[in-house]
């Protein structure tokens, strides 16, 4: 990258330096042959008033202007042609021409009283035409036509282009060691994030990178270590989750292994207590095959949301259908289940694992609520989603609880979470199902009061 940069500053600035120089040259080109064109003009106007002055056009006249036009020629290294208004040519410094007529467009233009000036680059030279007009009525008597070399023109140019080369070689020099300057200023911070990423790679993940330097490369390394932050977050939940199996796992196993064992240690133990333990261990088993089907069904909700099996269910019937089940949980400790439904509703879902998340926040309801309570079950929709409420009257959960209440294994009472047989997987499971589904879940809840969970579902799937 550091190369690229420099590379690209470099061909970028030698290509703007062209640009102008280039520009810088055509600008002084003109100007000089703008002076060098002003410079014939203003002789060839001296000139052209000698003539007048000294009746350079009589026939009897002595022509003593003869060398001073021989002397100008000279010096512009050209030619120089008098024309009178007859249109010929009475003075001819080559002596080619002298006596024979000039008729072409620019001699007619100038014996209007028109000043022609043209400049022929690849030819190197210029032509001026300029009138002579008498003072003394105003009327054109003739014309003078100069061409001049523009050698010296050339030869200054030259000299430019010579000289430009010069700067040019100091320019890129001092522009190689501004980029090479700059681009390592630049990738330098790039370098520390580089090595720092190395380092995460090779396994020091409690490291953060810290860059100075540009807004830019601070919101890279800010955004970075947001995501390494969010991978040790994962880590320490994965790490935990294998804890928390572990454990959860072993402890039925262990119960089991105690109960045995001390059947085992008692040889003549009457039937009641080998038929007390028995039916602990039956519980223990139990308790281990919920927590297996749990964590499968947990499993299953972590896979890819192409695994739904989403068809237009009735939420209305589904609700009622979950309730009719567990209504005989409520009744044996007088919990009365109240359903609530403003609207038919009819939704893309997948059947199975919704009907696992309702009826775990139901049985959670019912679980965790006091004898003789109550439990509220209300379900509406709009045109973009439908709404599932569950509100309780139980026990409700701490305020600082109820952002970890849909971790694996999380439970806010464990003792009382042994005595109803919960596994602490339960609102991981509806939370996933709810997710899988692109929907929401929201828990608000009052320690001693209640607790409400709130859940929104799109009425149309969209993958």
């Amino acid at each position: 990258m550091k190369f690229a940069f420099c590379g690209t500053i470099l061909v970028l600035t030698y290509v703007m330096m062209l640009i102008f120089t280039y520009g810088m040259r055509i600008t002084y080109e003109k100007k000089i042959m703008e002076q060098k064109m002003n410079s014939v003009q203003n002789q060839c106007n001296i000139l052209a008033n000698q003539i007048v002055n000294n009746n350079y056009f009589m026939k009897d006249s002595v022509h003593t202007l003869d060398s001073e036009i021989e002397q100008l020629a000279s010096i512009f290294s050209g030619r120089i042609m008098v024309v009178d208004d007859k249109f010929q040519i009475q003075k001819d410094t080559y002596t080619l021409d002298q006596g024979k007529y000039m008729l072409g467009g620019n001699v007619i233009k100038a014996m209007e009283g028109e000043d022609i000036r043209r400049y022929f680059k690849k030819e190197q030279y210029l032509e001026i035409i300029t009138p002579i007009t008498n003072n003394t009525t105003g009327e054109e008597v003739g014309v003078i036509i100069c061409t001049a070399s523009t050698q010296d023109v050339d030869n200054v140019m030259a000299h430019v282009k010579s000289r430009n080369k010069v700067l040019y070689l100091i320019f890129f020099i001092v522009c190689s060691i501004v980029a090479i300057w700059l681009s390592n200023l630049l990738t330098k911070q790039l370098k520390v994030f580089v090595e720092a990423i190395h380092r995460i790679a090779d396994g020091h993940m409690d490291e953060t990178i810290k860059l100075k330097g540009y807004t830019e490369i601070k919101d890279m390394a800010d955004a970075f270590n947001e995501i390494l932050n969010k991978l040790n977050t994962l880590e320490n939940s994965r790490q935990e989750f294998v804890s928390n199996v572990s454990h959860e796992l072993k402890t039925p196993i262990t119960s089991i292994k105690v109960l045995a064992d001390s059947l085992l240690a008692q040889e003549d133990a009457p039937a009641e207590m080998y038929r007390e333990f028995m039916e602990d261990i039956v519980d223990e088993i139990d308790r281990e095959n919920d927590i297996i089907n749990d964590l499968l069904s947990l499993v299953k909700m972590d896979k890819k949301a192409s695994d739904l099996n989403i068809e237009t269910i009735n939420v209305n019937e589904l609700l009622e259908l979950l309730l009719k089940r567990l209504r005989p949980l409520a009744a044996k400790r007088n919990i009365e289940i109240v359903y609530e439904s403003f609207r038919p509703v009819n939704a893309e879902i997948d059947k199975v694992k919704l009907s696992l998340a309702f009826s775990n926040l139901i049985e959670n309801a019912i679980k965790y609520n006091k004898d003789d309570g109550w439990v509220r079950v209300s379900l509406n929709a709009d045109h973009k989603f439908f709404y599932v409420k569950v509100t309780d009257s139980g026990i409700g959960i701490p305020e600082d609880c109820q952002d970890q209440v849909f971790e694996r294994f999380y439970r806010v009472d464990k003792a009382r979470s042994r005595e109803t047989g919960g596994t602490g997987l339960g609102l991981s499971i509806t939370r996933n199902a709810i997710l899988m589904h692109k929907g929401a879940i929201k828990v608000h809840s009052k320690e001693g009061e209640g607790t409400t969970f709130t859940v929104r579902l799109p009425l149309t799937y969209v993958v």
